[in-house]
């Protein structure tokens, strides 16, 4: 009879520790849930580049002197929307037109300075996101989110 006795004492102990077998249940549903509410990681999108290479202009040595010099440009745009990609392709001649109009304004002096090759690709990334926004009406605004200056070569 003790053996008996523990036994219905034990089941009596386990029925209101769980809350019964309804309660085991629930208490199981509910760590299940938990487990469902994990935030689901998505993977990056992969980075694109359009580029524009091979540009060639000529350039003084300093203010005021005559373009004795030229300077071959080329720049990387990276963005993660494939439409930015294609549409800087039929575009690229005005983006290449902008840009060299941008390096003329330069010399073999201020092409030595690193904040103007930093402040060369803020501008191409500029011209790049606008001439894509106004001439093919692209949305979002900025597809391109960075400018990486590939080759800067200045020779007399």
């Amino acid at each position: 009879m003790n053996l008996k006795k523990i036994l219905i004492f034990g089941g009596i102990a386990l029925a209101v520790i769980g809350g019964g077998g309804g309660g085991a249940v629930v208490y199981l549903h509910h760590g299940g849930k938990t487990a469902a509410a994990k935030p689901v990681v998505v993977p990056p999108k992969p980075i694109l580049f359009a580029e524009l290479d091979n540009v060639v202009v000529s350039i003084p040595a300093d203010v005021g002197d005559p373009a004795t010099s030229y300077v071959q440009f080329g720049i990387q745009f990276a963005t993660t929307n494939p439409d930015a990609v294609t549409q800087f392709g039929a575009l690229q001649p005005i983006i290449k037109a902008d840009i060299i109009n941008l390096m003329m304004n330069e010399t073999q002096k201020t092409l030595q300075d690193p904040a103007t090759r930093a402040r060369l690709a803020k501008n191409c990334l500029g011209i790049s996101n606008s001439v894509l926004s106004g001439s093919a009406n692209f949305t979002p605004a900025n597809p391109f989110s960075a400018a990486y200056i590939t080759n800067l070569v200045v020779q007399e």
